[in-house]
């Protein structure tokens, strides 16, 4: 469950903002992850609820964002959705060729929005 440690370094990037900025309190977490990054929400929540239990931010809420796969063929610079990280491994749909692809977006892990009191 690699959502604990994930939650524990969005915690500490959170926190650290919230001292930067002179907030006691967290009202709202807004985490982007992309596709690639396989996240389950309900663990995420989980992780979430358990950092802010018995703390100041406890009642916080936690905003997941789920942000689409989608890639750039290396050949013909198409640019689509992809459903899932399959599509990596298949031929352009544009082109037909095995070029590879470029991740645009659906990869990575955002700190994307913090609300403080």
């Amino acid at each position: 469950m690699h959502e604990i440690s994930l939650m524990s370094d969005i915690m500490r990037i959170a926190e650290e903002e919230l001292a930067r900025h002179g907030g006691h309190r967290l009202t709202l977490v807004r985490v982007r992850y992309g596709t690639l990054n396989q996240i389950v929400p309900d663990a995420m929540r989980m992780a979430f609820d358990s950092f802010v239990a018995g703390t100041a931010h406890e009642g916080a809420c936690l905003e997941l964002v789920e942000e689409p796969l989608q890639l750039g063929c290396r050949s013909c610079g198409e640019k689509f959705e992809a459903a899932s990280r399959e599509a990596l491994f298949r031929p352009c749909p544009s082109c037909g060729r095995f070029a590879g692809f470029e991740c645009l977006t659906g990869d990575g892990i955002f700190l994307d929005h913090l609300e403080a009191e």
